[in-house]
Order: structure tokens, then C-alpha cells, then sequence
């Protein structure tokens, strides 16, 4: 049975620190894209206009991980999602699961996006996964096209439509 998952934007700095923290668990960090520093990155984009931004994902008021919603094209109402991590310790329960189809819902229905892109390095199966079941589309890959941990990775592209939904 798949919990009560909830989302919120962050609120505060401790909600800040603590994705912060859990984006440099050593479980997580190789599957996410680098950035000049993790705090500052998620302050950056935690001060976007709703419904983009930072979410906490949360379970009986539990945070249990998060991921980054922003604008990726305006004017053609195309988002991105990014950064989608949950605490080791609650994998495999379908928390990811639930928080990717809330926040599809958040974008696509409450705000009126037309599509929302993803991508997941090559190397991570169980990222790919999450966004088949969640309804995304495998759309193409870009082959070692990034540079991390001393090896080219490719990028697999995920998008989904409203109208799919």
C-alpha cells in the first residue's frame, strides 16, 4: 500500500538543510546532476514563484526527501523536474512514486503547464523506472554527454504531456 505521501515548498532553512544533506548521502549524490554548491542551488531555486520551486516530500510529517519543479520554457508552458531524491531508508515503499504523480498534478492540472520534461543519467535504472511508471515517455538519450566521477554518462530524456496525465 503505497503511504500519504505529501509535498510542500520549502519553508525555511532547515528545510534547506536537510535536502542538502540528503543530496550528499553517498546513495544518492552519483545520481545527481552536480551544482556549484547544493545549498546555494536550492536557495536559488526555492525562491522561484509558485508552483515552481523546492518540495519536501513528506510522510506522516516525516521528510523523506524532495525535488525541484522550474520553468524550463515559459512561453511554451514546458517545466522541468529535477532532482527527485528520497532517504535511502524509505525507498521501494512508493514514496518517489506518489510525490512524481502529485507534482505532475501540480504542474499539469493546478498551473496549466502543457508538458514537463526529466532526465535521468544512463546509470540510473531505477530513476528510469520511476519515471515510466509515473507516465513519462522515454524520448531520447544524449550519449556521454556529462562528465562525472571521472567518466562520461549519457542523459536519458523524459517527457510527459498534460493531455497524458
Amino acid at each position: 500500500m503505497t503511504p500519504s505521501v505529501a509535498l510542500r515548498r520549502t519553508s525555511d532553512d532547515d528545510d534547506l538543510a536537510f535536502l542538502s544533506e540528503l543530496a550528499r548521502d553517498p546513495a544518492i549524490e552519483p545520481f545527481l546532476a552536480p551544482g556549484r554548491s547544493e545549498a546555494a542551488s536550492l536557495r536559488e531555486l526555492s525562491a522561484a514563484q509558485p508552483p515552481f520551486g523546492v518540495y519536501v516530500i513528506e510522510v506522516a510529517g516525516e521528510r523523506l526527501g524532495g525535488l525541484t519543479l522550474h520553468a524550463a520554457i515559459e512561453r511554451s508552458r514546458i517545466c522541468d523536474i529535477s532532482r527527485v531524491m528520497v532517504s535511502p531508508r524509505a525507498r521501494g515503499g512508493g514514496v518517489a512514486l506518489e510525490a512524481l504523480r502529485l507534482i505532475c498534478r501540480v504542474a499539469l492540472v493546478e498551473a496549466g503547464q502543457h508538458r514537463i520534461e526529466a532526465q535521468v543519467y544512463g546509470h540510473n535504472e531505477a530513476g528510469q523506472r520511476l519515471f515510466e511508471r509515473a507516465g513519462f515517455t522515454r524520448e531520447g538519450a544524449r550519449r556521454r554527454a556529462y562528465w562525472r566521477h571521472e567518466q562520461w554518462l549519457d542523459g536519458v530524456y523524459y517527457g510527459l504531456l498534460a493531455e497524458e496525465l
